[in-house]
């Protein structure tokens, strides 16, 4: 294990390797927010959450920050945390949010934990901040996104909600520890990546015999 590394403060703008455009294409989209979170976030053939697996009615839309107003949003812009060229409002791209199931999108929304993404690895990592005992299973382990998928999340925007959890917590640790190698989710491990895993892209299509996700 080793700890996470922190963001020097203030930030004024995305940290180096943390902005909008790391992703494979950072311009607009043109999916309204939920048609492309929901194809962009459907693994084997179903919506699953990015998490934990989760398929079904469970699964929901979430937004990663929670002002919506377009005065909040050009203030993103201005200060380079998201792209000028976007939408004006974060209803409306699939660049800013997830699908999560019913668990986690309250716990993301009530500040439990926060996701990192890993410049290095190019993976996206769930961090259990408030060091809950049920969700360390989940713990310094890639969650199911692709920084190289066209409608990918910003990792700008989880830094973001990062330091909103962090605010919510000040009585943990500033430095979490997390495992020095950054393995993915079990049931992604357990036959969601194809064989080049060292590539880290997720497989989009059904195959002959799903695994079982597991919440």
């Amino acid at each position: 294990m080793v700890p996470l590394p922190r963001f020097q403060l203030p930030l004024n703008g995305p940290p180096s390797g943390y902005g909008w455009e790391e992703c494979g294409i950072p311009a607009p989209s043109p999916s309204r927010f939920k048609i492309g979170v929901h194809g962009r976030d459907s693994i084997l053939g179903q919506p699953r959450c990015v998490i934990c697996g989760l398929s079904g009615e469970m699964v929901k839309h979430c937004f990663i920050l929670k002002g919506r107003s377009s005065y909040y949003w050009n203030r993103l812009k201005d200060s380079n945390w998201i792209s000028s060229q976007i939408r004006n409002t974060c209803t409306e791209e699939p660049h800013t949010g997830l699908l999560l199931c019913s668990n986690h999108h309250v716990l993301f929304d009530k500040y439990y934990f926060f996701i990192r993404y890993f410049p290095e690895v190019h993976k996206f990592v769930f961090v259990n901040y408030s060091d809950q005992p049920d969700q360390q299973q989940f713990h310094g382990k890639a969650i199911a996104l692709d920084i190289k998928d066209r409608l990918t999340p910003y990792p700008s925007l989880f830094v973001l909600h990062e330091m909103r959890v962090r605010g919510y917590h000040p009585q943990q640790p500033l430095d979490p520890d997390v495992p020095d190698n950054i393995s993915w989710q079990d049931w992604i491990s357990d036959g969601v990546l194809k064989s080049d895993v060292l590539k880290g892209r997720n497989v989009r299509e059904v195959p002959d015999t799903p695994p079982c996700a597991s919440a």
